[in-house]
């Protein structure tokens, strides 16, 4: 299990890691966005509309990884009070939900990739077309569910979460 923890997480931080990069591409841009208009008066042509296709891979990128280390916000207030069993089993419950949520997600972010293809719905300034960038998200999210699954199962077993120090 182990193994397959690593080759899991070797790939999400790979795509956390175009994330960041993303990340920074938007920041840089936004900086000479600023630079430019004090300069010249006038923005840098589709600065917006590459920063409004990148924020989507930003965000959707950063999931996977998050679920694998187990990074979500959690509240234990129960568990305090509540017997190791059911404690446990509530930490199983919230994987599952977890799960189940991002099983979500991904449909209704696929649905949104279809719309935005089949409409050829095209950025405002570049004309670019939006659907690809929303099937990488799509992508993106669907590769939450084997994250999850991993999760749950590892929930279901006890075993805590890793400590990854790659």
């Amino acid at each position: 299990m182990k193994k397959l923890e690593r080759t899991f997480m070797l790939m999400s931080r790979g795509a956390a890691t175009l994330g960041v990069l993303f990340l920074l591409l938007v920041a840089a841009m936004s900086v000479a966005d600023i630079v430019v208009r004090e300069i010249t008066g006038r923005p840098i042509r589709g600065a917006h509309d590459l920063a409004s296709l990148l924020t989507i891979i930003i965000i959707a990128s950063s999931f996977p990884a998050g679920l694998l280390e187990r990074r979500q916000i959690k509240v234990t207030v129960l568990g305090s009070f509540l017997p190791e069993s059911i404690n446990r089993a509530m930490e199983v419950l919230g994987a599952v939900l977890t799960g189940a949520m991002f099983l979500f997600i991904a449909y209704f972010v696929t649905l949104h990739a279809m719309r935005v293809s089949d409409n050829h719905q095209a950025t405002m300034v570049l004309n670019m077309p939006i659907g690809p960038w929303w099937w990488i998200a799509s992508i993106c999210f669907w590769a939450c569910i084997p994250a999850q699954l991993f999760v749950i199962i590892a929930e279901i077993l006890g075993q805590p979460a890793a400590q990854h120090q790659d």
